[in-house]
Formats: structure tokens, sequence, C-alpha cells
């Protein structure tokens, strides 16, 4: 037996085990590629076509926007976003996925916005990351999915190392790259799954690669050191019990820091605020200068909530190189870092996925089709045989 007949036993046996996981993560992958653009155009209604122009004292504080969502929606807020579009609504978010829209000028409450389709969305990504369902985690199946991400580098690997033709000339090379819609059965199989597999094989490494970052500690501290720096501290792994959240006549205090992270960074398009506890003494701020997709346009901020000094200012470049290349994993995982047309290229690396793990099962069951066959015809050969001598007899 040859070392690529190895390679092609290893690599069929890999794919059986795993296929149905790297499906699974395909499907949830793909649902989730434009959930921002999804959920925009879910809530285009809410869009700002007039907005409010500022009085002569300006536009309302952003403590009079949070306690009026904080009146309809009957309970504390967690966060609030605002943007440098005044056509863009501000969102009030109350825990994971609920989101109050309001208008960021005069701070009148639009409405609730497509909170069933960000639920969906939020259920979607704890099934793909943590194979969690109503907030429970399954930590077994959460280690066969992060296996199955691992086994599926194995298969992109010797899969190109198999797709390789035994002479690089056109009547060899033309089967593997070019797709053809005029086969059946077996030979329409085979082309497929070299095909998807070929032209889909950067995409699918560079997803896969940055998935078992993501998935394992070991992979994530190989970035790091290849980076040249040290790991940083882990965090907790059970979060510490909810603090008493900040109260709704305390939302005064935060102007002063919002006013103060707002005039950080002229260039802000989206500026997200994390509500402290009553007892937290600093705000956290997300300043964006992007669509949200790109981590060198991402800053993170501290201000004191009693004075609004600046407390810790930290844009991309400021982070240690481990740090912008873990986030670079990040979002090069989703495809984000290269706008739509990178999450263009992710759909289809996600689609070829789907493609693959079809291909390959059908080529399995026909392989074990003709295996079974044979076996039946030497099994009755003796018989036949047989059978022959005595009628000759």
């Amino acid at each position: 037996m040859t070392l690529r007949r190895v390679l092609f036993w290893l690599h069929l046996a890999t794919g059986v085990t795993v296929g149905l996981v790297v499906a699974f993560l395909a499907v949830t992958g793909s649902i989730m590629t434009f959930q921002q653009q999804m959920i925009a155009w879910a809530e285009r209604d809410a869009r700002i076509v007039t907005p409010s122009a500022p009085s002569q004292q300006g536009c309302v504080a952003p403590s009079v926007l949070l306690q009026n969502a904080a009146a309809f929606q009957q309970d504390a807020p967690t966060g609030l976003t605002l943007y440098a579009d005044p056509h863009v609504p501000a969102e009030v978010t109350f825990g994971q996925s609920a989101v109050v829209l309001a208008r960021g000028c005069d701070g009148k409450v639009i409405g609730p916005g497509a909170n069933r389709l960000r639920k969906f969305f939020q259920g979607t990504r704890d099934l793909h990351r943590w194979i969690a369902l109503n907030g429970v985690r399954h930590e077994t199946l959460r280690a066969i999915k992060n296996a199955a991400v691992l086994a599926f580098l194995f298969l992109i690997l010797s899969g190109l190392v198999l797709w390789f033709p035994r002479k690089i000339t056109w009547k060899h090379l033309r089967p593997v790259v070019v797709l053809r819609g005029n086969l059946q059965g077996r030979a329409r199989e085979w082309n497929w799954h070299n095909v998807f597999g070929f032209w889909m094989s950067v995409p699918l490494l560079v997803i896969v690669i940055s998935g078992v970052i993501m998935a394992y500690p070991w992979a994530n501290a190989l970035l790091y050191r290849a980076a040249g720096d040290a790991l940083p501290v882990e965090r907790a792994q059970l979060e510490p019990r909810r603090p008493k959240p900040l109260s709704v006549d305390k939302f005064p205090v935060l102007d002063l820091a919002v006013q103060k992270a707002v005039s950080q960074d002229s260039k802000w398009q989206s500026l997200s605020m994390r509500l402290p506890s009553a007892k937290d003494p600093n705000v956290m701020f997300t300043l964006d200068e992007g669509d949200g997709g790109r981590p060198q346009q991402r800053a993170q901020l501290v201000i004191a909530r009693k004075d609004g000094q600046v407390v810790r200012w930290e844009p991309f470049s400021a982070n240690p190189r481990g740090r912008r290349w873990r986030l670079y994993a990040r979002f090069l995982h989703t495809g984000e870092i290269f706008g739509v047309a990178g999450r263009f290229v992710a759909l289809m690396a996600m689609v070829s996925a789907l493609m693959l793990v079809w291909t390959g099962f059908a080529l399995s069951l026909r392989r074990f089709a003709s295996w079974r066959k044979r076996r039946n015809t030497h099994a009755t050969a003796p018989q036949k045989r047989a059978g022959i001598e005595t009628a000759r007899i």
C-alpha cells in the first residue's frame, strides 16, 4: 500500500467520522454571515428619515435617552450604542438580545428592535461556538465540535495532497478545476468534490485555522508565542453573580463620560457604552471608525464615572502584537475584516463545506456498495462453479 493510498483511507475515514459535525458548523456559520445586514433590513422602518434638528440647548443628554428606553421596556438597560449618522437610531440594550430603538437627538423612543431576529442569531452563535442551547453549555458536545474542527483542518490539507494530479497537464487538471454540469453519478460527485475543495481551500483554511485558535487554549497560546508576546491572564470560567445595576436616577452621572468619549475620537462612526454597575467607578466604551468588522478601526476607552477623566485609551495600534493577531483571527474567521466581499467569500466557503460533506458521503457510500457487491460476487463464485461441475456429471 502506497503512502498516497494510506493518506486516502485516513482522509475517507476522518471525513465519514466528522462529516455531520462539519455540516452543522457550516449551516450555523452560513446563517450568521450576513446577520448585521439582515438585522438592519428588518429594522429599516425604524430608520430616521428626517433627523430632529438640535434645539438651542442642543440634543438631549444620553441619560434622558436611557431613562426613556428604561421606562418603555420596564427594565434596567445594560448598554447604549450611538451612531454618528443621524439617520440611524440609537440602540439601548437590555440583556443579550433585547434592544429598544430611539432617536439620538431628541431621545424619543421609536420602539423595539428586531428582537426575535436578534435572539435567533444569538442562539445560533451560542450553538456554533459553545454548543449551548437556552444558555446551557454542553461541554462534551463542545469538545467533540472542537475536535471536528481540528479534523477538518486535516481533511483540507490531506485533500489538497490527494487533489494534486500525477501529471501537470491541462488534460489532468481540467477534471479537478473545472465544474462540469453534464456528469452523472460518481463522476459528478468526484468532480464537484475536487473542484469545490480546490477553489475554496484557502478561505476554508483561514476559517478553520482561526476556528482552531478560538477553540483550543494551546492554539491561542501558540499564536501569542509566535507573535513574541506573553499570553494574557485567562478570565475566570464562572461568571460572578450579576452586580446591582445602576439605578435610573443615577443615569445623569454618565453624561460627562459619554461627552468625553465622543470628543476622544473625531472619526467615530459608532460608540458603544456598557453601563457600569452601581459600584463600578469606571465606564467602558468601544469606539469604531468603520462598520464594526475591522479590528484596526476599533478602540477601547475607559473613563472615570466621577470626574470624566480618561483612565485608559487603547486604539488598535496600542495593543501588543499577540493581541492584534488574535483580533485579526477573530474577524478573519467571519470574513468581516474584508467587508461585504469577505462575508460573501465566507458564505461561499460554508456552502462549499456542505458540498464537500455531501459529495464525500456520496462517494463513500458508492465505494461501500461497490465493495459489498464484489464481496458477494466472490462469495457466490465457488457455488456457481460447483453447480456447473454437478451439471456436467
